[in-house]
């Protein structure tokens, strides 16, 4: 029945709708509505059946057309069970805005019109902006371009009369056997999570839309689907609110508007194992709107599905939802039914008249807030046409698929593919994602390939069928060289995650010594069911916009994404290749590339702390990050002398050792990758002189790795002159201890290998250097102060009573002074963009100057006894001078001098800071910490 008129509600001339909260601090949570409003007047003019028939949202197809027996029944319930809402489900974005219109017209009170909108509209209704999903977002770790997604989904959804946006969803996918939730999920980090999650909330109310985070309280580390059954969250409190609560809590500390239950048995937060959350008073009342502090509406999650109804009628599975504390009830069984179990159970005292009236109160409030209550139509605006898929939305979800697309690993360093000979690509699809309704012919990938001159044979696509799989399994096992596009879908109520049989069948035909790309276009799970030797590339998502993206990363584009979930025993959280074509280092904001914009201002201030407190008299720090240069900055002055200039940001400084991984380590990598040298190579073989006790079996790997068996450092300079008779001393020098048992940091083994490297090149080191290295490189500023020529204009290092006072402009280290100015283990002079130059290479692979997997290879541990030694570079553990908490796999080096380079491969992040010092003196160590913390400070800026 009709409780209130459509035209009696407008009479009652309400004002205008109050706008969606802007987020607020977490100790001062808003309301959401003042107490006394028009939404509490239109309360007091409804009666019992019609407060609740506005609890209830119910679900249907947009594609149900007008005649459709769905869609009279539809109409059926909105009118005579009074419904609060519907849900909108697929179809296109113009039968929804048919929809929307027909329903809204048979209204009494105007509907709260829903849809799962989880990365854009396009989600649901084909011809909105397609975006791709959360997971891909979270590859990308910005958070702008998570808000960026929320603000194009708010456009689309608000401009068809769709206002309630059912994400973003904060599960945490811890558990990689989780069937539901997936590349739903921004990835398993509880932080990035709730950052990215609040990022998206904040896009879409910003356009006038609701969000609604989902599932509280959180389905991400379950291994069942509660659309079939009633999952347990495992995990005692502690665990529960470190993890899956954690993004509700944050989001509820910004003002979400809304959240949606799930249906999952959560013992660890005090309730018995067989009570589902949404039937949960502890958990909806106690935990989220006392503990947590919610103060928006709870909504169930569909309340037919299996996690709640196989043991409960529909009204009873209503009744004891409202009474745990939700306002929504979504998709009852039998509207009619749960409609009428409520009225009942009010009528009967079961349900306080007070606990209904507060639900319904905030629906209406809600209502309000979204202008649903003003007169005038609530369907689609007038230009919603003209609001899909823009020019400005495409070009948003262009870049994210850009960041997104991860090279999560390339063993044979295929990426970018090699076009010598063609390729042969075979698509595999299972059933969840044909029944998607995405074109899985792999088109625009193919489209984009050739676009890009990359030779493709003719095409092969195979969905669950017996001819198709036959020929797939043939095209696998035959090619030479083989692209596989796989589209495996998690899908709901499928109950299973992983590849079929089937499509698993087909894989493991794939050739192991056979060039192989394997591109998932779902989830990143399925790497587990590959073969180790096969590149994998994860795109999350599927779609002609992303294939394009795809074509590009494979052809040459830049590739930086992430990882955002673990894949056990094959990929780490934060796992991923970078590729940056070309050698060009671009500029950016901080902002634009994920840090704090308040970046420079702390990077200043420490700065500037450093040069008060005398830790250096001057400095220059440059950050880079995805190859863009996001910060450079110069402090102090040159010396403490009164007239001593200021520092610029081309400053050229005296790298000291910073010339091991400058110079000597890609110099020698270049002769590997062009055969001219192997790393395995005996010493011996080049330095015929390098002889006495176990020196036969030394190599350049173990001179690179400091584990060759050398002294840390000898005294050449008190007694030998000249390069040829200190590189004869060293060759002589008995070792200290046997090879490759011992980590002892030597200058000695570069000093060697730079011997080396002229005995291979028949060439100077300093020409050798600049030909391979500093001129491919763009390092125009690198160089060495060949024979000590003329004083560089270089800021001073020490005051030195051996070297006739003040060292300036010639190389600080005493060895290299002997030796002409020229070593490999220091004398180069380098500005702050040369070296960040080399740190973003070795971050990218090379750049494509050395083989990636070289350059992979280079950065591992090389050695049994000690882990923190790669190819010249030092491996940073947790509280050295990389900082307090080190992400996996950070490489760098120092400079005794005060110089540093430090590589963050997780984030692709390269800190560079040059400073003297050891001005006028080296007996001052204050360096250590400003270095900490300036790693530290960058890591906490970063968006994670």
């Amino acid at each position: 029945m009709r409780a209130v008129c459509l035209s009696s509600l407008l009479a009652i001339g309400f004002g205008a709708a109050l706008v969606a909260q802007d987020p607020v601090s977490p100790q001062q949570p808003v309301p959401i509505a003042p107490a006394a409003s028009d939404a509490a007047s239109l309360l007091a003019k409804l009666d019992l059946r019609a407060k609740a028939g506005q609890l209830f949202v119910s679900w249907i197809l947009s594609s149900a057309k007008a005649g459709d027996e769905k869609r009279k029944a539809m109409l059926g319930y909105v009118r005579e069970v009074g419904l609060g809402g519907v849900i909108l489900s697929l179809g296109t974005v113009e039968e929804a805005a048919d929809l929307v219109t027909d329903l809204q017209a048979n209204a009494s009170l105007p509907l709260l019109l829903a849809s799962d909108f989880e990365g854009g509209v396009a989600a649901r209704l084909s011809g909105a902006c397609a975006m791709g999903n959360q997971m891909l977002v979270g590859a990308t770790g910005l958070s702008r371009l998570a808000r960026a997604m929320g603000e194009v989904t708010g456009d689309e959804a608000t401009a068809l009369g769709i206002p309630w946006v059912f994400a973003p969803v904060l599960d945490v996918n811890s558990n990689p056997l989780n069937p539901i939730i997936n590349v739903r999920s921004f990835g398993a980090d509880p932080a990035a999570v709730a950052r990215l999650g609040s990022a998206f909330a904040q896009g879409v109310r910003s356009r006038g839309a609701m969000p609604c985070g989902k599932h509280f309280p959180g389905h991400g580390d379950v291994s069942s689907d509660s659309h079939l059954a009633l999952p347990t969250v495992p995990g005692d409190s502690a665990r529960l609110h470190a993890v899956e609560l954690l993004p509700f809590q944050r989001a509820a500390q910004q003002g979400l508007e809304s959240i949606m239950t799930g249906h999952l048995a959560v013992p660890g937060l005090g309730e018995e194992p067989d009570v589902p959350a949404t039937l949960s008073r502890r958990i909806l009342s106690s935990v989220l709107r006392t503990e947590l502090g919610f103060q928006g509406l709870i909504v169930t999650d569909a309340l037919d599905m299996g996690g709640v109804k196989n043991k409960l009628d529909p009204g009873e599975v209503a009744v004891r939802a409202l009474l745990a504390g939700a306002d929504v009830l979504l998709m009852p069984p039998d509207p009619v039914a749960a409609r009428d179990g409520i009225v009942a159970a009010v009528s009967s005292g079961r349900i306080p008249l007070q606990r209904l009236d507060d639900a319904v109160l905030r629906i209406l409030q809600t209502k309000e807030r979204l202008g649903l209550l003003r007169a005038g139509t609530h369907g689609p605006l007038a230009d919603w046409r003209q609001r899909m898929d823009t020019k400005a939305s495409r070009t948003i979800a262009e870049e994210i698929a850009r960041r997104g697309i991860t090279l999560v690993r390339d063993p044979q360093g295929l990426v970018p593919l090699p076009s010598e000979k063609p390729w042969t690509l075979v698509t595999l699809c299972d059933q969840s994602a044909a029944k998607a309704g995405v074109d899985l012919t792999s088109q625009a990938l193919v489209d984009e390939l050739r676009a890009r001159n990359v030779p493709l044979l003719e095409p092969v696509l195979a969905h669950l069928d017996t001819a198709e799989l036959a020929k797939a399994t043939a095209a696998v096992a035959s090619a030479e060289r083989l692209i596989v596009a796989l589209h495996v879908k998690v899908r709901e109520f499928s109950g299973a995650i992983g590849l079929p049989p089937e499509l698993q069948e087909v894989l493991d035909r794939m050739p192991k010594d056979r060039a192989s790309v394997v591109v998932s276009f779902g989830s990143p799970y399925v790497v587990q069911h590959l073969q180790p030797s096969s590149t994998f590339v994860c795109a999350y998502s599927a779609g002609a916009g992303i294939e394009r993206a795809v074509a590009r990363a494979l052809s040459g584009s830049a590739v930086s994404g992430r990882l955002p979930v673990p894949v056990p025993g094959f990929a780490e959280l934060g796992a991923g290749r970078s590729r940056l074509p070309g050698v060009e280092i671009a500029h950016a904001s901080p902002a634009n590339e994920g840090f704090d914009a308040a970046l420079p201002d702390r990077v200043q201030k420490l700065l500037a702390a450093a040069v008060a407190d005398r830790a250096f008299p001057g400095a220059v720090c440059m950050i880079a990050r995805r190859g863009r240069i996001v910060l450079s900055m110069a402090q102090g002055r040159a010396s403490y002398a009164d007239d001593a200039q200021p520092v610029r940001v081309d400053t050229l400084y005296d790298l000291a050792s910073l010339t091991k991984v400058g110079a000597t380590t890609p110099l020698v990598l270049s002769l590997v990758a062009a055969g001219k040298l192997s790393l395995d190579d005996s010493v011996q073989t080049w330095l015929p002189a390098f002889v006495g006790k176990g020196k036969e079996i030394v190599t350049i790997r173990h001179l690179l790795a400091h584990t060759a068996g050398l002294p840390a450092w000898v005294a050449f300079h008190k007694t030998l002159r000249g390069k040829d008779a200190i590189v004869a001393a060293a060759c002589q020098e008995p070792l200290a201890s046997e090879p490759g048992q011992k980590v002892v940091y030597s200058d000695l083994g570069l000093i060697l290998t730079m011997a080396v490297i002229e005995a291979v090149t028949k060439q100077p080191f300093p020409q050798a250097v600049q030909e391979r290295v500093w001129t491919p490189l763009g390092m125009t500023g690198a160089f060495f102060n060949v024979g000590n020529g003329s004083a560089l204009e270089s800021p001073p290092t020490e005051a030195s009573s051996e070297r006739g006072g003040l060292v300036q402009g010639y190389v600080h280290d005493e060895n290299a002074f002997a030796m002409g100015g020229v070593s490999g283990h220091a004398g180069m002079f380098a500005t702050a963009e040369d070296v960040v130059r080399l740190g973003v290479c070795f971050l990218a692979d090379g750049r494509g100057l050395w083989p990636s997997t070289l350059v992979e290879s280079a950065l591992l541990p090389q050695s049994k006894v000690g882990s923190t030694r790669a190819i010249g570079f030092d491996l940073l553990e947790d509280g050295g001078f990389g900082g307090t908490k080190v992400p996996p796999g950070t490489f760098g080096h120092t400079g005794f001098t005060g110089t540093s380079l430090w590589c963050d491969p997780v984030h692709d992040v390269c800190v560079v800071l040059l400073t003297n010092r050891v001005h006028p003196t080296r007996d001052n160590n204050k360096i250590r910490d400003v270095r900490r913390q300036l790693h530290d400070l960058v890591l906490s800026a970063i968006d994670r």
